[in-house]
């Protein structure tokens, strides 16, 4: 059996390449490596190599508008996350450039859908809290489902 992963860096890596990553872990990674504070007024865009220095990379950052000051006061835990993740001393600086629209990072986790009222109502009778929240969860999750799939009717 094969992981997804294995594909997805076959498919995705002369794209990631093309942007001076090597692999798409950075990217894919990236609320991990920051946290998730950095990661959501931050996206990387490119890293690219000094022309006098092979192992030394420049991490191209698009920035939330009005948030450059606090990821320049950032910059150092920034590259010392990014270095740590890789390995490596890979990255030795940062250039940041403006976002003017909103920046959609990858989130870390999964969004809950919202449970519908159905949901909460069929399991308002069960006594253990945490059950009770778990089947919830899982009742939100198959409604979503259903809404979206028009075959899961």
């Amino acid at each position: 059996m094969q992981t997804i992963d294995k594909h997805f860096r076959k498919l995705t890596g002369p794209v990631f390449q093309k942007h001076g990553f090597a692999q798409g872990d950075v990217l894919s990674h990236w609320p991990t490596i920051v946290g998730e504070e950095l990661a959501a007024i931050t996206r990387p865009e490119k890293m690219r190599q000094s022309r006098n220095d092979d192992s030394a990379a420049t991490l191209h950052l698009k920035v939330q508008a009005g948030r450059s000051l606090d990821v320049e006061y950032a910059a150092q835990t920034i590259m010392e996350r990014v270095n740590t993740f890789l390995g490596f001393r890979a990255v030795t600086g940062l250039k940041l450039s403006q976002s003017h629209g909103v920046l959609h990072a990858i989130p870390s986790k999964p969004v809950a859908p919202p449970i519908p009222e159905t949901v909460t109502t069929r399991v308002a009778g069960v006594e253990d809290i945490d059950l009770q929240a778990a089947l919830a969860r899982l009742g939100a999750s198959v409604s979503a489902l259903k809404t979206r799939s028009p075959q899961a009717k």
